[in-house]
């Protein structure tokens, strides 16, 4: 077994992983180890990892393209584990059938599939953290009685939940009636003091506010600000937690590890961004954890999380272009109806609402006030974007619940585009 540079073959550069660090590794992997197997283990693997260096096994021998592992870090395990790098393109090999290290592929594809459950989305718990110190913990080979890691469905990330959390106390996704007498009094500079006043409520360590390590622009990162803030902050940061700091970044465009922002700036981050609403596209408002993962590299932008907005002047979030063209739509009925004495408030939930019924998320909640006849109606708004049969279950499980609540309004994406919202609501409510 060696040590070889990441992104090479593994036939050369390489530096001998001595026998008995081997043999600690395999019995610890095996389930079979000592408390000195799993320290020798994690020591060797921590130092792959600092040094930007792969594992070679050597069950094919010493001159063939070895196998290779990457020492990864799993931050919602808190674990550290070997991950297999297998790749028909870059033609690298498998391990030996009876290797300790073997196993079977992956079933194909299987991870694209989804229950048609929805699945529960809480607010997160605890302080206001996204990077936790990597503890001295090395996972063993996974148990064939739980589901295969590969092929699992991808839990929601907790810098995901962060985001929402924020855009939840900071009311961004709640668009109230249009005054009486003025215009909406709505911009980006406005959404961002939103997020900005509500990180004030936040904690990332005991008596540390979110507010005093949040950025809404580039510029004290790439002037180093940031990281002179943390590495001051870290000098009296409470013991056994990760020093880190946030950034909240509206974004034109996300590939693979870098963030394209307005005005020509872009930010690299050291994994790739995560994101849902793939089928929305731009803008973006991302949420960027700042830290330091390793002595070696110092403090940098770790990981990041993507949500698509409806507008640049409202952060909204959306998942799909029919939502944002839904979320749109009310906005400009706004104006429409207000002329006809008739007032709209909606919300975007980004957690699951409590109802007799239990936990509810609906894709918006309406308010309608009617002033000229006194009517109040309030309905839950379902956007049907396609006609997938799983995500039809879904919405179908979905649509279930909420007609046990009160009136569901259905806005099918092709009504949205070729009639408007106006129309559907009318369909539906029997207002406008």
């Amino acid at each position: 077994m060696w040590l070889v540079p990441r992104q090479s073959r593994g036939l050369s550069l390489r530096s001998d992983v001595p026998q008995v660090v081997r043999d600690a590794l395999v019995r610890w992997y095996e389930g079979e180890g000592t408390d000195a197997d799993h320290r020798a283990s994690v020591t060797m693997v921590v130092k792959a990892r600092t040094h930007g260096q792969w594992i070679a096994c050597d069950c094919l021998g010493a001159d063939t393209p070895p196998p290779l592992m990457s020492p990864a870090y799993l931050s919602e395990a808190e674990t550290y584990y070997l991950r297999r790098l297998t790749s028909e393109r870059q033609k690298r090999p498998e391990h030996e059938n009876d290797c300790p290290f073997f196993r079977e592929q992956a079933p194909q594809r299987f991870r694209e599939k989804r229950s048609a459950v929805p699945p529960t989305i809480d607010e997160p718990h605890g302080l206001f953290t996204a990077h936790r110190l990597a503890p001295e913990k090395l996972a063993g080979m996974p148990d064939e009685s739980e589901p295969d890691d590969r092929t699992r469905g991808v839990a929601i990330p907790r810098l995901a939940r962060l985001l929402w959390l924020l855009m939840e106390m900071s009311a961004v996704n709640v668009v109230e009636p249009l005054p009486a007498d003025s215009g909406r009094d709505s911009s980006m500079a406005k959404e961002f003091a939103r997020l900005r006043s509500a990180a004030e409520r936040l904690f990332v360590a005991p008596g540390i506010p979110l507010s005093k390590h949040f950025y809404t622009h580039i510029e004290p990162y790439e002037r180093n600000v940031v990281f002179a803030r943390l590495r001051k902050a870290a000098q009296t940061w409470p013991t056994g937690l990760a020093p880190q700091a946030f950034l909240a970044l509206y974004a034109l465009d996300i590939s693979g590890t870098t963030i394209t922002l307005a005005q020509g700036h872009a930010l690299e981050i050291k994994t790739r961004v995560q994101y849902s609403g793939a089928l929305a596209g731009p803008p973006y408002l991302v949420l960027v954890v700042v830290g330091e993962h390793n002595p070696r590299d110092g403090y940098a932008a770790l990981r990041a999380y993507a949500r698509p907005l409806a507008r640049a002047t409202n952060f909204v979030a959306v998942h799909n272009q029919a939502e944002r063209d839904a979320v749109t739509g009310l906005l400009d009925l706004q104006y429409r109806w207000r002329r006809r004495d008739i007032a709209i408030g909606f919300k975007r939930p980004l957690f699951d609402l409590a109802s007799r019924i239990g936990p509810i998320r609906p894709d918006l909640v309406l308010d309608i006030q009617d002033d000229s006849t006194g009517e109040l109606i309030e309905a839950a708004i379902e956007v049907i974007a396609k006609d997938d049969p799983d995500y039809l279950d879904a919405k179908q499980h979905k649509i279930a619940a909420l007609a046990e609540l009160g009136p569901t309004v259905f806005a099918r994406a092709a009504t949205i585009r070729d009639h408007g919202m106006a129309a559907i609501l009318k369909a539906n409510l029997g207002i406008g």
